[in-house]
């Protein structure tokens, strides 16, 4: 097979020159799907990043809302506290004057 310039194979030519564009088609392609993926990649990171830190600015919230709680309820636990024993306080004295006041009276009666 020859060509009306004498050279064989023509279609040889034509199809390894096919081929050449297929692949160069297939490379720059490739190139353009690699450049999606890490474009995808690294958006996929500075999500779980961006997740990352809100995660731990919720679970820092949650805690110090916790602690606020609890320091409330803390608080009302003493002051509770200090307010009956207070009163304690006020019903022992007051005790106090009482039997003072009886063993006084029973001494001072014993003694004539």
């Amino acid at each position: 097979m020859t060509n009306s310039h004498g050279l064989p194979y023509v279609g040889a030519l034509d199809a390894v020159r096919r081929i050449e564009t297929a692949l160069t088609e297939r490379d720059a392609a490739r190139e353009a799907s690699d450049s999606v993926l890490d474009a995808a990649r690294a958006e996929a990171e500075r999500l779980l990043s961006a997740a990352r830190v809100s995660g731990v600015r919720a679970g820092e919230e949650r805690r110090d809302a916790m602690f606020a709680r609890a320091n409330a309820d803390a608080e009302v636990i003493r002051s509770g506290g200090d307010a009956e024993a207070r009163q304690l306080g006020r019903r022992v004295s007051a005790e106090q004057d009482v039997v003072a006041a009886e063993f006084t009276a029973l001494v001072l009666n014993e003694e004539p």
